[in-house]
């Protein structure tokens, strides 16, 4: 009788001082050429749980420089699947990417407060058993290590939102500050890399909840999340935005919305980036089932309607048409290899092409 484990690459060690240290299991591909660290930017974050590792894939060949970052939020797993997918399987033949799949890795190393799922989910790769980490919204309060505000306030604005636990959300955060809390300085890090490798654009990979309208405990029938299959766009960014998205619709069926950035919202990847950086900045939403709140059951991998296969398959695909839509208005774009389209993934499983 054959015995199967699934190996951890992680280590669950606490201490007074900080949360949990995990490292998720990554087997990076042919494309990598170099692995760093966020703290190579900003070295007050490194021996922290701030910090976190930093894919290169480097064509040697001159062209545009483009930052796919997963993890953000640690639940929403449909991007860092997509971010792992990337650096296992692409070769970039024109230009760079550089890939950050966990963004918030002490998000990472706490299980999700919702309790929708399971911190470590176990999956069949290619080569036999590994898993998907199914993290929390938020920095892990124990690497924060000051108490949530009551309220929380923006540092650059007069943006506040009444829930002070917004403080440890990493998309509330940037551009950061460089003497913040460990989340502002987990965004201004960010910024740093961005800035450093002169990055022509990027895009910030969501969940929200799913779309589906339900009853509520009154009876009332409510919508669902408005969020739900959208691209976020900078105002500069609007324009390859609305290409991307109408190539997707039009060529594999799927419909996205599109969102300019609110300027009354601030500390947002998608509007901060750009300009703090220049960078051309987008943001996607898939629907994940384990964020509706009203759900008595969910399945975040296998649910029949929204199944990370769909999900990790349709984020993959909007990276591909941004290069194609960046071609189409800029002129230049990031050229790869092996980037499984949408279609690819929908009939292999996204399963298929992790290592």
């Amino acid at each position: 009788m054959k015995i199967k484990a699934i190996f951890f690459i992680v280590l669950l060690s606490t201490s007074a001082v900080f949360g949990a240290f995990l490292r998720p299991d990554i087997r990076p591909g042919y494309g990598v050429t170099d692995i760093g660290w966020l703290s190579d930017y900003f070295s007050p974050i490194r021996n922290t749980n701030m910090d976190t590792p930093v894919y290169f894939m480097d064509s040697g060949v001159e062209g545009p420089t483009f930052v796919l970052m997963g993890g953000t939020h640690a639940r929403e797993i449909s991007g860092t699947t997509a971010a792992i997918v990337f650096i296992e399987n692409v070769i970039v033949t024109k230009g760079k990417v550089i890939v950050i799949p966990f963004s918030n890795l002490s998000a990472a190393s706490i299980k999700d407060e919702t309790g929708h799922a399971p911190h470590f989910i176990a999956i069949e790769g290619k080569s036999g058993p590994r898993f998907l980490v199914y993290g929390d919204r938020r920095t892990d309060p124990l690497d924060q290590g000051i108490p949530d505000p009551e309220i929380f306030k923006h540092a650059q604005s007069d943006f506040t939102l009444e829930d002070g636990a917004e403080a440890r959300n990493l998309n509330r955060q940037y551009p950061g500050v460089a003497d913040g809390n460990p989340t502002q300085q987990l965004a201004y890090a960010i910024i740093q890399l961005i800035d450093t490798e002169n990055v022509d654009f990027n895009l910030d990979m969501h969940e929200s909840g799913t779309p589906d309208s339900y009853i509520d405990s009154e009876g009332n029938e409510r919508s669902g999340s408005s969020l739900a299959y959208t691209l976020v766009c900078h105002p500069d960014a609007l324009e390859i935005g609305a290409v991307a998205i109408m190539e997707i619709e039009a060529y594999y069926g799927v419909s996205m919305k599109l969102e300019e950035s609110n300027r009354a919202f601030r500390g947002l990847s998608h509007l901060e980036i750009r300009d703090a950086t220049g960078s051309l900045s987008f943001l996607s939403e898939t629907p994940n089932p384990g964020q509706d709140n009203w759900r008595d059951k969910y399945d975040v991998i296998d649910d029949p309607d929204y199944p990370l296969t769909h999900r990790a398959g349709l984020q993959l695909q909007i990276i591909r048409s941004l290069f194609s839509a960046y071609e189409m208005m800029i002129g230049e774009t990031v050229e790869v290899e092996n980037l499984p389209t949408y279609e690819e993934v929908m009939q292999n499983g996204i399963f298929s092409f992790l290592n």
